[in-house]
């Protein structure tokens, strides 16, 4: 990927450096006297703000910078003029008083190509088309009675996890949970969405990877958009190309393969998310956006937003409680006691696992899914903590940095889920300090559906195993480095051995 953090952005910024002074030229009105801009290191000519974060995750360099220019901080991020946000003030002010001032999206080179123009929900502006699509996402896909619709598919999955762990565990092997983790929040989400498991579905979910991995916003092209030069030796938009074109064709043949199991009445009893969504497109009104290709762009949305984030949070979650052996015991004992003699454990029984509760909010402070939340574009310019940001920029909240802001979390590099007891904050949005899932008018609307790929799966399995560390590793040795991406996740895979808790008999590989 030919991000900020590799070597040929730097030998492609120098050459732009002697052939194009054109690019001097910023995008939107910074010379005007009138306007107070927040404060920011001072922009090289060309790269602006780039060498400030080079060879760094860019939510760390953007976190280290906030703490000497403060809350509200610009960078010109190539030709991007952006503003970064790193307080729970400076969110508030954003998501919420001004929340209609940017409530719109920015919409990449790289990104425009991987989600078919900007049509889904996430990255389409700010209007209503996306209202629309808000409505269907808030009561029709991700409704409380169509996510608890879809807890026997969670079940029958997590299941499989525990039998497939407990076969490993009788063979003295090994578990890449980063993998398995992956392979489980993808089944279900395939079931979810599509109805059943399909052929292809791991080339698929092998191109989303790549609209992860693509996604960040620090591509070549991305940086430079009006450089016609930089959109040409980008591999990133050439990767980005093939990737839409291979998943158009596979949904494509799912959408067909979806119509003919209908007129062969093989659905399943539970209506899948496609299935709403071509009912929708079948009615065909007028106030309705659903041609095909939004159709196509939402399923990609709900694979993206589905599994990613869920896998992720499981993955940070395990790699914490193994860190951190007190917090371990404490989750094992819980969901030991009060569930004891379950051979399997049941959504049913989540709601009377507080501790589990509290050790999931403990994971989403210090690893949000996004670190990076999606970017937000100004769309009328206002006035911020004494600063104006003008119409056009793009503004871009550290949901990483805002978790462990030490003025408002005691020891907050420290894993301690007992933080949240009686603390009454949440991640729905209202609590800005705790930014997980963003907050305001484009806060993600499959929280819930994300939630309950997470509870479960987790739960399972610190009630039927206990874990040992590959190769022996003590916990404080545990490698916590992130990967670089739209999402946040481990750098190297979480491989743990299983050890059968001694009290469960009831299940085998």
């Amino acid at each position: 990927m030919d991000s900020l953090l590799s070597f040929p952005l730097l030998l492609f910024i120098l050459f732009l450096c002697l052939l194009s002074p054109i690019l001097l030229k910023r995008k939107t009105n910074l010379s005007k006297p009138t306007l107070r801009f927040p404060p920011g290191p001072r922009p090289l000519p060309i790269i602006g703000n780039i060498h400030n974060i080079f060879g760094s995750l860019p939510h760390h360099a953007m976190r280290d910078l906030s703490r000497q220019y403060g809350p509200l901080m610009l960078l010109h991020l190539g030709e991007i003029p952006t503003v970064i946000v790193s307080s729970p003030d400076a969110a508030r002010e954003i998501m919420k008083t001004h929340d209609i001032s940017f409530a719109s999206r920015p919409i990449s080179i790289t990104m425009d190509i991987l989600s078919f123009g900007g049509k889904g929900i996430g990255f389409s502006p700010y209007g209503e088309y996306w209202r629309q699509l808000r409505k269907i996402s808030v009561l029709e896909l991700f409704s409380t009675r169509r996510v608890q619709s879809y807890r026997s598919i969670r079940e029958e999955e997590v299941g499989n996890l525990i039998k497939y762990i407990f076969s490993c565990a009788s063979h003295c092997q090994p578990v890449n949970f980063s993998k398995r983790f992956v392979s489980l929040i993808n089944d279900i989400t395939t079931r979810a969405i599509i109805g059943t498991k399909c052929k292809n579905q791991d080339v698929f979910l092998r191109e989303l990877d790549t609209v992860i991995k693509l996604g960040a916003g620090f591509n070549l092209a991305d940086l430079f958009p009006s450089s016609k030069l930089a959109r040409l030796v980008s591999r990133a938009t050439k990767k980005a190309e093939r990737s839409q074109q291979a998943r158009n064709s596979f949904l494509d043949e799912v959408i067909e393969q979806h119509k003919e199991r209908k007129i062969a009445k093989e659905e399943s009893k539970v209506e899948d998310l496609l299935g709403v969504l071509l009912r929708l497109h079948d009615k065909d009104t007028p106030s309705s956006p659903l041609d095909m290709e939004t159709v196509k762009t939402l399923i990609l949305d709900l694979f993206a937003a589905g599994s990613e984030a869920s896998s992720t949070t499981l993955e940070w979650a395990m790699s914490e409680l193994l860190r951190n052996p007190t917090a371990m015991k404490k989750a094992q004992s819980e969901v030991r006691e009060l569930l004891k003699g379950s051979t399997h454990l049941s959504e049913s029984d989540m709601d009377i696992l507080n501790y589990l509760h509290l050790v999931i909010k403990e994971t989403l402070r210090l690893h949000p899914p996004a670190p990076l939340l999606l970017r937000r574009q100004c769309r009328e310019t206002c006035h911020v903590f004494d600063y104006d940001i003008s119409e056009g920029m793009t503004v871009v909240v550290n949901s990483w940095a805002i978790g462990r802001d030490p003025k408002y979390w005691e020891d907050p590099e420290e894993f301690k889920p007992e933080r949240f007891i009686n603390s009454g904050l949440d991640f729905k949005g209202a609590d800005f300090e705790f930014l997980p899932f963003g907050s305001g008018r484009r806060m993600c609307p499959g929280v819930a559906f994300g939630l309950a790929n997470i509870e479960l799966p987790l739960a399972s399995l610190l009630y039927h195993f206990d874990w040992k560390l590959h190769n022996g590793s003590k916990p404080e040795e545990i490698d916590m480095s992130e990967s670089f991406g739209l999402t946040s996740r481990r750098k190297t895979p979480l491989m743990l051995y299983a050890v059968p808790y001694e009290t469960n008999t009831g299940i085998s590989g």
